[in-house]
């Protein structure tokens, strides 16, 4: 209790992040049981009502508690981001270790190929194969999956092609580790720090490229409840209500300062560039 007391003092501002992603993600675990009214339903007799003790956030221009349905967008809106950047992250390390520790024709290859993916924007590429692809929820998913290895493949080939020159890297070989063992045991733990805090950096730029997507109109589709496609919902009633349009939006912007605050908190902790 002594080292945590010490840690909230320390980190005021990052232990209130960790602090809302936790009750973010545990709200979005039972937020079946958290609705007052279902997300989905319409009711056209109070549709455009402000905020009230009955409808917390008002409701849209079908009448749906808006409440509601930004509990039942964090199942669309942020833990989807969990499993594309664990998708990334799985291609990224078996690639990027590779490439680095082995090197010779292989990196070669690898990274004539992530230099093609490299060279343009994360969201004009993902904007692009969506293009390719169709406008929908799961191709956004698939694009910014193509479009967001690469970055990660080239951070990881580069943190193994410096670990692996290391003094223990060299003692492990000469007491006979080579291969797949020394890169489980030695390489993999000392990049770790690096790749924690890129990942939990790049929570926050995918929760606002996908809710980005949905509020162009090529990421998921109505009725979708997914953050971003609400954010577009209340676009055209800004004038005569106003929270259609903000509550989803300030619950964005409160959810990529979290992760972003958590990034930088890991990225001062391991002394990272």
């Amino acid at each position: 209790m002594g080292k945590l007391s010490l840690f909230i003092t320390h980190h005021k501002i990052g232990s209130a992040a960790i602090l809302f992603i936790f009750l973010l993600i545990a709200v979005g675990t039972w937020a079946p049981w958290l609705y007052p009214y279902d997300p989905y339903a319409t009711n056209y007799s109070a549709k455009l009502q402000a905020p009230s003790l009955e409808h917390f956030f008002g409701t849209d221009y079908l009448g749906r508690d808006i409440y509601s349905r930004l509990l039942a967008g964090i199942s669309q809106s942020v833990f989807p981001v969990f499993v594309i950047l664990g998708i990334v992250i799985v291609i990224s390390l078996l690639m990027g270790t590779l490439s680095g520790y082995f090197g010779n024709r292989l990196d070669m290859l690898l990274m004539s190929i992530t230099d093609i993916f490299v060279a343009l924007p994360n969201l004009l590429l993902t904007i692009v194969i969506v293009g390719f692809l169709g406008f929908g929820i799961e191709n956004v998913y698939l694009a910014i999956i193509l479009s967001w290895w690469a970055k990660y493949v080239r951070l990881i080939r580069g943190l193994v092609h410096d670990v692996k020159k290391e003094a223990y890297i060299l003692s492990s070989r000469v007491s006979g580790s080579f291969g797949l063992v020394t890169i489980i045991r030695h390489v993999l733990p000392n990049i770790g720090p690096q790749v924690l805090t890129m990942l939990i950096l790049d929570v926050s730029r995918v929760i606002l490229t996908l809710s980005g997507l949905s509020f162009l109109g090529i990421g998921a589709q109505p009725p979708s409840p997914e953050w971003g496609a609400m954010l577009l919902d209340g676009k055209n009633y800004l004038q005569i209500a106003p929270w259609m349009g903000f509550f989803p939006g300030f619950v964005i912007f409160l959810t990529a300062c979290a992760f972003q605050l958590c990034g930088e908190m890991l990225r001062r902790r391991f002394k990272l560039k």
